[in-house]
């Protein structure tokens, strides 16, 4: 039988949570700074140098900047801005239908059979 008492340790759990998702960002931080190190300076000692220094001063001193930052920056790579950007600047819900677009399959082959009868003359 499952009763509040036990419960309550689940719910203490989730404000946990926030903390974890921290940890878990910056390790996908480090990896990045790592990968990209790597790809650049080689993995000599020059490149461990680097590698220690920035991750110091990024995971550690100024997460709370960098790490919104590499959010943003993750977000434009995977095109999440680029779906943002189209559903609230290019057409933000007018509710009214688009004059100069297609509306459906008729009014493409409309538009197809002018445009070849242009192309014909």
């Amino acid at each position: 039988m499952l009763t509040l008492t036990a419960l309550i340790p689940f719910f203490l759990g989730l404000s946990e949570l926030p903390g974890d998702m921290t940890f878990v960002l910056k390790i996908f931080v480090l990896m990045t700074i790592i990968a990209f190190v790597t790809q650049h300076l080689g993995k000599g000692p020059l490149a461990v140098l680097v590698i220690v220094v920035l991750s110091w001063f990024i995971v550690f001193d100024y997460f709370r900047f960098f790490g919104g930052v590499y959010v943003l920056y993750m977000a434009v790579t995977l095109g999440f801005s680029g779906i943002l950007i189209d559903f609230f600047f290019v057409n933000p819900g007018s509710g009214q239908a688009n004059e100069g677009g297609i509306s459906n399959g008729k009014d493409f082959a409309a538009r197809q059979s002018q445009i070849q009868r242009m192309m014909r003359r």
